[in-house]
C-alpha cells in the first residue's frame, strides 16, 4: 500500500513535467503518466478504488497543467481567487474521469499477460483521447502535444494521427513499466520506442530543415503583433488606437523592406469592431492593403441579421486582396466554452463578463479555404488548432497551407501559450502542411510539415516578424486513413478483449 501514494504523486508529476510548464519541461515523462495510472489500477484492492486513485491523480496533475484557466475567470470575470481556482480544478476533474477509467481498465486486466495488458490499455488511451475531443471538447492533455517540443517523437502522426500516436507511446512505455512486465515485454516496448524514434529521425532527415524555403511554391509572410491589452481591447475609445498600431507597424516594416510583397497576417479579432459595418475604418483597411500591394489576413467580428431581425455574431477571419477588395472570409466553427458562448444552463454574471466585446458568438458555417493566387489558406482560429478533425476538413476542402490566428493574451505569462502552440504543431505533421500562426501577444510561429519551428516569436512584445513558408498539395497517409482509425481501434480492442478473456479465463482454471 505504501507504493500507491508514490505512484499517484509520481504520475501527477509526470503529467505536469511532460507538458510545457513554469519550471522544467521534460516531454518524455508524459508517456510515463499512463504507466503510473496503470500501476495504481493494477494494485488497487477493488474497481472503485482503482477508479478513485486514477481520478485523484488526474485531478492533481491536470490542475497543475491547467492552472492558468483560473486567470481569465479572475482577471476578466472578476471572480475572487478562492472561487476562480476551483474553476480550473473542475475542468481538470472532468478530464480526470477519463484517467480514472484508464486505471479501472488496468485493474480489470491485471491478471493478463503484459502484452495483452499493454496493448489493450494503449488502445484505451487512444480512445480516451478521442473521447476528450469528441465528447468533452477539450483534448488539451493529449500526450502527443506534450511530445511536440521534440519533433523526432511525433513524426508517426503523419500516419496514425496525434491521438493514436499517444496510444502507441503508451503501449511502448507500459510494455516496459507495467507491474507485470518481464524481460520479453520490456524488450518489445524498448524496440517499439526505438522504432518510433528511428522513423522520426528518418522523416526529419528526408526533409532537411529549411527555415527559409526558396522553392517555386514558397512565399513571404509578415506577422504583426500588436500586444493589445485584453482589458482595454473592446473599449470604443481604444479602437482607433488599435487600428493605427497595426497599420503603423505594418507600414514601417514594408517601407524599410520595399522588395518584399508578403502575405500580411494580423491576429484573431485584431480589429475590435464589425469590419464590414464600419464606415470609418473599413476604407482605411482596404487602402492599407492596396497601398502595400499585399494581401491582408486579419481577424474581426462579423454581424449578420437573421430574418426575424435578431443579430448573429461570428468570430471571423477576413482576407483582403492586394487591391483592398474582400477575397473571402472564414467564420470560426468550434467556439470556446465560456470565452465565446455560454451554455443556457450556465449564464451567470461572472461568466458573462468573460464574453468581452461583442458578447455571444455563434458557430460559423462559412469555412471554405481563403484563396489568393496559388495560395489556398485552410483557416483555424485560436482554439480550433487543437482539433485534428478541423485541420483535416480544411485540407479536404483544398487547403495547401494551414493558418491559425490566435490571441492567448487572456492567460498572461503562464505556460498556456506554449501548450497551445505544441498542440497546434501536431496539425502540421498530421496533414503534411506548413502552418502559419499569427498571434496578438505570442507565440507567433511558422511550423514546417515535420513540426519544426521555422519562425518563433517572443511573447508580449509589439513586433513585426518576417518568415517564409511553402504551399503543398500532397496529402499525408493519416489524412487518407483517418476515417477508419477509430472504428478499427474499437473493433481491434473488442476482438482482443474477447480473445484475452477466453484465454486467461481458461488458464485460471
Amino acid at each position: 500500500m505504501n507504493a500507491l501514494p508514490l505512484a499517484g504523486f509520481s504520475g501527477a508529476a509526470f503529467l505536469w513535467l511532460g507538458f510545457p510548464n513554469d519550471l522544467l519541461h521534460l516531454p518524455l515523462l508524459a508517456p510515463a503518466y499512463p504507466a503510473a495510472l496503470a500501476c495504481l489500477g493494477a494494485r488497487a484492492r477493488c474497481a472503485a478504488t482503482a477508479f478513485r486513485h486514477g481520478w485523484l491523480t488526474g485531478i492533481v496533475g491536470g490542475s497543475a497543467v491547467l492552472y492558468w484557466l483560473a486567470l481569465p475567470v479572475h482577471d476578466v470575470g472578476g471572480l475572487p481567487w478562492p472561487l476562480a481556482v476551483p474553476c480550473a480544478v473542475f475542468i481538470a476533474a472532468c478530464l480526470a474521469c477519463l484517467h480514472g477509467l484508464f486505471s479501472l481498465g488496468a485493474h480489470t486486466l491485471k491478471e493478463w499477460s503484459p502484452v495483452f495488458f499493454a496493448t489493450l490499455l494503449g488502445l484505451a488511451w487512444y480512445l480516451l483521447e478521442e473521447i476528450s475531443d469528441l465528447v468533452l471538447g477539450f483534448p488539451w492533455l493529449s500526450l502527443a502535444g506534450a511530445l511536440a517540443a521534440w519533433p523526432v517523437t511525433i513524426q508517426a502522426a503523419d500516419i496514425v494521427g496525434a491521438y493514436m500516436l499517444s496510444g502507441i507511446w503508451t503501449l511502448a512505455v507500459l510494455l516496459c513499466l507495467c507491474p507485470m512486465a518481464n524481460v520479453s515485454s520490456r524488450a518489445t516496448g524498448l524496440g517499439l520506442a526505438v522504432l518510433l524514434l528511428c522513423y522520426g529521425a528518418a522523416q526529419l532527415q528526408s526533409r532537411p530543415f529549411d527555415p527559409d524555403p526558396t522553392g517555386k511554391n514558397s512565399f513571404p509572410v509578415l506577422f504583426v503583433e500588436g500586444n493589445i491589452d485584453q482589458n482595454n481591447k473592446w473599449t470604443p475609445e481604444f479602437q482607433r488606437q488599435t487600428v493605427e498600431k497595426y497599420i503603423n507597424l505594418t507600414q514601417i516594416f514594408l517601407s524599410t523592406h520595399p522588395e518584399e510583397k508578403p502575405l500580411i497576417v494580423w491576429p484573431e479579432t485584431a480589429l475590435p469592431f464589425f469590419f464590414e459595418k464600419s464606415a470609418l475604418f473599413a476604407p482605411i483597411l482596404r487602402a492599407t492593403a492596396a497601398q502595400a500591394g499585399c494581401p491582408l489576413l486579419f481577424g474581426a467580428p462579423a454581424l449578420r441579421k437573421k430574418p426575424d431581425g435578431k443579430a448573429t455574431v461570428f468570430n471571423r477571419a477576413w482576407l483582403l486582396g492586394d487591391t483592398g477588395t474582400t477575397l473571402g472570409a472564414y467564420d470560426k466553427e468550434h467556439l470556446v466554452p465560456f470565452g465565446e458562448y455560454l451554455p443556457e444552463w450556465l449564464k451567470l454574471d461572472f461568466l458573462s463578463a468573460l464574453l468581452q466585446g461583442v458578447g455571444l458568438y455563434e458557430s460559423g458555417t462559412q469555412t471554405a479555404p481563403l484563396r489568393y493566387g496559388g495560395l489556398v489558406l485552410g483557416m483555424l482560429i485560436c482554439y480550433e488548432g487543437i482539433f485534428p478533425s478541423l485541420a483535416k476538413a480544411r485540407v479536404e476542402e483544398g487547403a495547401n497551407i494551414l493558418a491559425d490566428i490566435s490571441n492567448d493574451n487572456w492567460f498572461g505569462r503562464t505556460p498556456a501559450a506554449r501548450q497551445h502552440l505544441s498542440l497546434t504543431v501536431l496539425r502540421a505533421v498530421e496533414q503534411n502542411r506548413w502552418l502559419l500562426r499569427g498571434t496578438n501577444s505570442g507565440i507567433t510561429a511558422i511550423v514546417d510539415p515535420r513540426g519544426r519551428l521555422a519562425l518563433q516569436g517572443e511573447q508580449f512584445t509589439e513586433a513585426t516578424r518576417l518568415g517564409r513558408a511553402e504551399y503543398i498539395t500532397e496529402q499525408s497517409l493519416y489524412h487518407t486513413i483517418s476515417p477508419w482509425l477509430l472504428p478499427t481501434a474499437v473493433l481491434a480492442g473488442l476482438a482482443l478483449a474477447v480473445y484475452g478473456r477466453r484465454r486467461f479465463k481458461t488458464q485460471d482454471r
